[in-house]
């Protein structure tokens, strides 16, 4: 008797103390050199969480490198879950979303000798010698599919729905304007643009709500920057009366509402996990590496695009090879959604 309440005793205080092993993470081994990863979200999303494990598995046995990871970890548990991994003797850490950045730099100013990848979306002003700063670069890839979404409606009327209003989604709500007033220069039809953020990437009800609204207004292509919300916006256009297209971000959607569904601006994490954790085990602590636009690299256009026509098709793959060559200049201003006559006057 006496055994069994030492053991469930020492079970209860594994489960309050064991956060680096709980909500699925996964406990590294050996003597190698050790890296773990912060996840927002299940890894199990086929979106951005996926994608970060992915790297996390394929870039950690490509480097012989033991990895260990906590998903669904709440912006509160951050800073508990990352002082953990240092306590289990991690020296290498990633932050797989800018949630968590604000805990990331106070445990970093206090453990020097750990390294920190983090997300941000523009080059650090006072970068700190222990990060390495991985640049997103959203705003890039949205000007592609602006120019998608402005080729496509047959209303003339184009939406982007977006969780937070956050620097990044400033960004690819200029770019998405700065395609359609840079199409309508070359010729092209006038199409209005309307934004909405529902507050929540990952709320289906919602994202299924805003859709709906821009529907009922003859929006006929919706550019989406949620994540798991996108599941309500499968259903909203699926049940729509008439033809409604969208376009996603991260991983290829078109499993989830092939009629429906135009492109994905994809990202692959493990191009740039691969440059820090790959100079990181040469001896560099930190850095810069900006996620690169363009085939082959961290980020770009899915081709071919789906439910549109040849021309079209081969429309945007010219743009999209465009902005990656640097021929078009994207705006990026992470400040504030510019008007039409601001984006004007910056090209």
């Amino acid at each position: 008797m006496k055994f069994r309440k030492i053991l469930f005793l020492c079970l209860i205080g594994l489960a309050l103390s064991g956060f680096v092993f709980a909500s699925g993470s996964q406990e590294a081994t050996g003597s190698r050199p050790k890296v773990a990863a912060i996840f927002p979200g299940s890894i199990q999303d086929a979106d951005y969480n996926t994608l970060g494990y992915v790297a996390l598995q394929d870039v950690g046995k490509e480097l012989g490198l033991d990895t260990a990871y906590s998903e669904k970890v709440a912006v509160p548990d951050a800073e508990r879950a990352i002082r953990e991994y240092i306590n289990a003797g991690y020296k290498t850490i990633w932050i797989h979303g800018n949630q968590f950045n604000s805990a990331a730099y106070k445990v970093g100013d206090e453990y020097k000798d750990v390294i920190f990848i983090v997300e941000e979306d523009a080059r650090p002003a006072s970068p700190r010698p222990n990060f390495w700063y991985l640049d997103r670069n959203y705003y890039t890839g949205f000007y592609a599919l602006g120019a998608l979404a402005a080729l496509k409606t047959t209303t003339g009327k184009v939406g982007y729905i977006g969780g937070l209003e956050i620097p990044f989604t400033h960004g690819e709500i200029n770019a998405v304007n700065q395609a359609i007033l840079d199409l309508e220069k070359s010729g092209a039809a006038k199409t209005s643009f309307e934004h909405v953020y529902v507050g929540d990437f990952n709320d289906p009800l919602k994202t299924r709500q805003a859709a709906e609204a821009m529907m009922a207004k003859g929006i006929d292509v919706i550019i989406s920057a949620v994540n798991l919300g996108n599941f309500g916006l499968y259903t909203a256009v699926k049940e729509a009366k008439s033809k409604v297209f969208i376009t996603t971000t991260y991983t290829s959607k078109y499993d989830q509402a092939p009629d429906n569904y135009l492109t994905s601006d994809l990202f692959d994490f493990k191009v740039p996990l691969r440059e820090a954790l790959s100079r990181t085990l040469k001896g560099e602590t930190g850095g810069y590496i900006l996620l690169d636009y363009g085939p082959n690299k961290a980020r770009y256009l899915e081709l071919p695009i789906r439910n549109v026509s040849d021309s079209i098709n081969q429309r945007v793959q010219g743009i999209a090879e465009d902005v990656a060559s640097g021929k078009i200049k994207v705006i990026k201003n992470l400040s504030e959604i510019l008007s039409p006559d601001a984006i004007r006057q910056a090209e």
